[in-house]
């Protein structure tokens, strides 16, 4: 959940007193899934400058 707090979706306060298991989990699934879109658009961009 580390990822969580350096990315400033929540605080170790937040994740520890207001999120449950799951949605912590589903909020970090969340963040991977725009990280990867952001990546591959990145990706595709530079294989267009090619």
């Amino acid at each position: 959940m580390y990822i969580l707090i350096k990315a400033k979706l929540a605080s170790m306060f937040e994740l520890k007193e207001y999120y449950t298991l799951d949605e912590a989990l589903k909020l970090y699934a969340l963040y991977r899934m725009d990280m990867d879109i952001q990546n591959g658009k990145a990706e595709e961009m530079r294989e267009r400058r090619e």
